[in-house]
């Protein structure tokens, strides 16, 4: 099984503190990073772990609803920001521990770079923060009732909503590289891909098709796709 799908026939969640404990869980045992520095990612996730109530939403669930399927985004959209993170915070830490004795010595080039290694690792810790976050809002659930969809919300950054749609309501399914150079080689090398979902159909011109209203899912796994396909068209 992948990192970024869960296959499973488990009843819904009966409460949001086991969804938010659940994602907070899975995400430190899915990073696979070396010992020390998942410790440090571990901690992180524990720093963080009182905002998930407010940027992770908590889909509800019907009586008797039953998840089958949880499909995310590919794993390495959530090694990437692991590792960020605890790198960050190791430059963050070197830069603070080294700058304390250099403003006591006032050699001003090193105090530079000392501040600069302390900003320059707040600056991997807040971009892991930001693509762990991404990693966790993005989600395709499939239960014995309908789909849910978690999806960042266009109208606030750094949020997310739960859209709940009938079976059947997806008519198209269309995969496409990512826009972003870095993610696009990542997709080159695995063969994942962004999916876009539409209830809309194709718009076609004389050079092509494009999809209606589509909303872009990034990073799925070629199986992941797959599943997709066959639960959407089968």
């Amino acid at each position: 099984m992948n990192e970024a799908t869960a296959t499973t026939n488990t009843p819904a969640p009966a409460s949001a503190d086991a969804d938010a404990d659940a994602a907070a869980t899975s995400s430190a045992s899915k990073s696979r990073l070396p010992g020390f520095l998942q410790k440090i990612w571990a901690f992180e996730l524990r720093l963080i772990r009182p905002f998930l109530d407010s940027f992770l939403p908590k889909p509800h669930y019907l009586e008797d609803e039953v998840i089958q399927q949880t499909i995310g985004m590919a794993g390495y959209r959530l090694k990437t920001p692991s590792m960020s993170g605890a790198i960050g915070t190791i430059l963050f830490v070197a830069g603070i521990v080294t700058y304390i004795p250099m403003r006591i010595t006032d050699v001003d080039a090193a105090q530079m770079i000392s501040a600069g290694l302390a900003l320059l690792g707040l600056f991997f810790i807040a971009e892991s923060i930001w693509g762990w976050l991404a990693y966790h809002q993005w989600q395709f659930i499939v239960t014995n009732k309908r789909y849910i969809l978690v999806t960042p919300d266009p109208d606030r950054t750094g949020f997310a909503d739960a859209i709940y749609l009938k079976r059947g309501k997806i008519q198209v399914l269309d995969t496409n590289f990512s826009r972003s150079p870095v993610w696009g080689l990542f997709q080159i090398l695995t063969g994942s891909r962004d999916v876009m979902l539409s209830m809309g159909g194709y718009e076609f011109y004389e050079t092509g098709a494009k999809v209606k209203g589509g909303l872009r899912f990034p990073d799925v796994l070629p199986e992941d796709i797959r599943r997709l396909e066959e639960l959407i068209f089968g």
